[in-house]
């Protein structure tokens, strides 16, 4: 009998013996058992094996690749990403063949995938902080990734497809036909009827009635057939019950998958449903303002304004919103007739408000933000110029505020000269973060213009009120300060009335300012003002008393940086003035350096490892903005042609000595770097015209030396950017005419014994007077040994310089010195004393026998070390008692002598 039987036998009858029944659940147990067993193994026979394209295999594989990039993406891995994007074009030149074969064009995912790897870079590479932050092997494979990926899409003819798929981009939860299978389809119809609770209990019941019929077809009788289905249905079952895609937890895959889900649901709702007209919500809380039945009165209009600001600075708030509160707000209190208190405390709210629009305060403003908030400013400033009964100031409290009653002063806490401060900080913060080489940056440094007015405004601002008390010292000289920080660095014509406003400007500050730190500045900025004007004496005379070379290192960074620009600008104003030896030591302080750029503020510095992220953000906001910058290429132009003036002489007149003084280390640098080119060209830049110059300088040939200095190139790159270029250049030319007559004559006073003045004139074409000036001071100085010969008028020239064995004595005496020096260097921690004591230092009891005349006094008593030798520290006293501590406590102990 069938196990079906057996069990419907025992729960119907209830009459047969126990043993029946024992031995009818054996039979069953066994039956179930053994059902089971086949159940889960399963003959092979009904497995049915699935033939897959080659396509499809390379699809999924192709799919798996981008999977794993997309990972990478997600945990910022570019190193990983680098190596699956060569993984996946080399399997998708591999499909190629097969793709051909069967007539499939490049599959739309693969497109896409390129497009969210470039997308990805490109968002990466503009970041600049999220750049930084990358570590090393990043940070190396950004680049590599970025060229590669450009490269690709341009050899593999790819460009038109990815504009084709960028201007018609796939939507969030779209899958192309590749990506289709059966089970998406599945998936939406779970989605429709879990939208529609009513297809849901139908289908509900559908699957019960299912179940159902298949217990009740489950009670009938034993088949071969109903054997083979039952099988089939319970492998169908396994088979459901372990996919992953049905019956697994929920992961963030899912969670993707969703929201796709939800999607396309939200499309098919949305094509089916008749009554689209939906009115969209937000989620911001808008602020009902008033009621139109209630009276809007003083009291009324406070305590809605302080129901909008204690929304202030809160997470769920929206700005913009605040923003248009505040400004109904105004509105309603100009309508109403409220009076100027109201109006001025809520204008002082949406300034505030404006400036909070950004969450960071090391973020920039945007450009339409900042003009509105300018114009508000502008507007507040007339209303408190034109009237007098409305007092604004940061010494008053909240219970001090007076809003409502008319007959008194209205007094509110608050300060817009503090707001016309931030106001220029945010201007700052836009230039810096513009791009300097656009139409933008002049766009929005028009803005400056009206920044120096409303600081003007401000200014007759505190003029007009300072009487009142209302104003913090501190604030008024910001006010100052800003105002000579707008106008310090821009050369005008009208020197006479710029000048009187920068001398009352700067006065102002030396009277009010108690802190140290707004004079120093208004005195940099001062003689800054002053060395542009080409004012060199005052410029300097003010510089040095004020003795900032001395106190500048214990200053702020930007104060430094402002020294730094000064004396730069102080050396430019030098050479134009034709003082190269000024010039020369001025900008040897930051051309020396090799970071002239850094230290005038003007570029971030590359050694991003010294530094941390916040480190470089703060380097970012000390940034000087573009039109304020100092031409670095004329500056290092004009520090090489004063090194040029004054090293070629200094070279020729030490020509005998083997060590020589340099006055620039920088110019013997790159003088060495050509003569070590193998083959040297005509100069192209600024820096190999002066080194041309150079050489030819040190010939003796002053017109090919004039002709590299002073030609059309050089006139674009440097001397058309002074405002008095004709005068600089002939003040050049004229120096280039001195300095190679003077290196002339030091070159080659051994040849010569005579030397005309009248050939001198001529060859250099200066008078016979320039010359004649010229030899005597070279003589008076030292520097030529000569005598002129008034009758002959020549220039006789007097045989001093060594000759060839004298210059072999010389270097040889030099050599002896230096190796004398250093073996008293080597004796000094072997003996304990200084320097060389004679041949019995090597032997300790030697000098003990020979008593204390040669201990005491007497000899030469050599010691190297300050304070214990000789009087200056390198050599002994010669034939008196040894300054040191040991002579005279050998004297106050003296040792028995021992006889022999």
């Amino acid at each position: 009998m069938s196990r079906f039987f057996h069990a419907k036998g025992d729960s119907d009858s209830e009459t047969e013996s126990s043993e029946d029944e024992v031995e009818d659940q054996k039979v069953s147990k066994s039956a179930k058992f053994r059902d089971d067993l086949d159940f889960m193994a399963g003959p092979e026979d009904d497995e049915k094996r699935v033939v897959r394209a080659q396509k499809d295999k390379k699809f999924d594989e192709l799919k798996s690749i981008i999977k794993q990039n997309r990972d990478a993406k997600s945990n910022k891995d570019l190193n990983k990403l680098l190596t699956g994007f060569d993984s996946l074009t080399k399997v998708f030149e591999k499909s190629k063949t097969i793709f051909q074969r069967q007539n499939v064009s490049t599959p739309r995912f693969y497109i896409r995938s390129l497009v969210e790897i470039e997308d990805y870079v490109n968002k990466l590479w503009e970041d600049k902080d999220a750049k930084a932050a990358l570590s090393k092997n990043n940070a190396k494979a950004l680049p590599a990734l970025r060229q590669k990926l450009k490269k690709y899409v341009k050899d593999q003819n790819l460009t038109d497809l990815v504009a084709d798929y960028r201007s018609k981009p796939d939507e969030d939860g779209y899958e192309t036909p590749e990506d289709e299978d059966d089970d998406d389809f599945e998936e939406i119809a779970e989605a429709k009827t879990e939208k529609s609770p009513g297809k849901a209990v139908a289908v509900e019941s559908d699957s019960e009635s299912d179940a159902e019929s298949d217990d009740s077809w489950s009670s009938e009788p034993d088949t071969n057939s109903s054997d083979d289905e039952d099988s089939v249905t319970k492998m169908e079952q396994l088979r459901r019950y372990f996919l992953k895609k049905e019956f697994r937890e929920e992961s963030k895959d899912d969670k993707k998958d969703k929201r796709k889900r939800v999607i396309k649901v939200k499309e098919i709702v949305e094509e089916d449903d008749d009554d689209a007209n939906w009115t969209p919500v937000s989620r911001e809380k808008s602020v009902v303002h008033f009621d139109p039945k209630e009276e809007v009165t003083h009291d009324v209009m406070i305590k809605k304004l302080n129901e909008v600001m204690s929304a202030r600075g809160k997470r769920t708030t929206d700005r913009n919103q605040h923003v248009a509160n505040l400004q109904k707000l105004l509105e309603v209190s100009e309508e109403k007739g409220l009076g100027l208190g109201i109006s001025v405390k809520i204008s002082f709210c949406i300034i505030s408000a404006l400036f909070e629009l950004n969450a960071k305060i090391s973020d920039f403003m945007e450009y339409e933000t900042f003009m509105n908030t300018l114009q508000t400013v502008n507007k507040l400033l007339d209303v408190l110029i034109e009237t007098d009964r409305v007092k604004l100031s940061v010494t008053y409290a909240e219970e001090d505020e007076n809003l409502k009653d008319d007959t008194q002063e209205y007094r509110i806490q608050g300060s817009i000269l503090i707001a016309v401060q931030r106001l220029d900080g945010e201007l700052a913060k836009i230039l810096q973060n513009a791009d300097c080489h656009s139409n933008d940056y002049i766009e929005k440094l028009k803005a400056e213009k009206d920044m120096c007015q409303l600081i003007e405004k401000a200014e007759g601002y505190v003029e007009l009120r300072n009487h009142l008390g209302i104003f913090d010292k501190h604030e008024v000289c910001k006010v100052y300060m800003m105002r000579i920080e707008h106008t310090y660095y821009k050369y005008q014509e009208q020197m006479a009335e710029a000048g009187k406003t920068m001398d009352y400007l700067c006065k102002k500050i030396y009277t009010l300012d108690d802190e140290k730190r707004l004079r120093q500045r208004a005195m940099l900025c001062h003689v800054y003002w002053l060395a542009v004007h080409d004012q060199w004496h005052r410029a300097r005379d003010l510089l040095l008393m004020s003795h900032m070379q001395a106190i500048v290192d214990h200053s702020d960074v930007d104060t430094q940086i402002l020294y730094n620009r000064t004396i730069c600008q102080l050396g430019l104003c030098a050479f134009r003035h034709g003082f190269i030896r000024e010039a020369h030591q001025g900008l040897s302080e930051i051309q020396n350096t090799q970071r002239a750029k850094e230290l005038l503020a003007q570029a971030v510095g590359t050694r991003q490892h010294e530094k941390t992220a916040e480190q470089e953000k703060i380097d970012r906001s000390r940034q000087v903005p573009y039109h304020m910058h100092i031409n670095v290429e004329l500056m290092e132009c004009v520090y090489l042609i004063c090194s040029m003036l004054l090293e070629i002489p200094h070279m020729a007149s030490c020509e005998f000595e083997m060590r020589r003084r340099m006055l620039s280390r920088s110019f013997h640098y790159q003088l060495k770097q050509s003569e070590k080119a193998s083959l040297t060209g005509p100069p192209e830049n600024t820096r190999e015209h002066v080194v041309a110059a150079s050489k030819a300088m040190l010939n003796g040939d002053w017109k090919k030396c004039k002709d590299y200095i002073v030609n059309e190139k050089m006139n674009q790159k440097v001397w058309n950017l002074f405002h008095n270029a004709e005068p600089v250049k002939e003040m050049v030319v004229r120096r280039i005419q001195e300095e190679s007559l003077r290196t002339y004559l030091l070159t080659y006073s051994t040849v010569y014994s005579t030397v005309s003045l009248k050939k001198l004139s001529s060859l250099f074409e200066l008078t016979k007077k320039d010359v004649h000036s010229i030899i005597s001071k070279m003589i008076i100085q030292e520097e030529l040994s000569a005598t002129l010969d008034e009758p002959t008028d020549c220039l006789i020239m007097h045989r001093v310089e060594p000759s060839r064995l004298q210059m072999l004595a010389l270097n040889l005496s030099d050599k002896l010195q230096t190796l004398a020096e250093n073996n008293e260097q080597i004796l000094e921690p072997r003996t304990g004393r200084g320097g060389y004591q004679g041949p019995g230092s090597w032997f300790p009891g030697r000098n003990e026998r020979q008593g204390d005349k040669q201990k005491g006094s007497g000899g030469f008593q050599g010691d190297r070390r300050p304070g214990t030798g000789g009087q200056d520290g390198k050599r002994g006293n010669w034939g008196g008692a040894q300054s040191g501590g040991g002579g005279s406590q050998q004297r106050r102990h003296p040792q028995k002598q021992r006889a022999f």
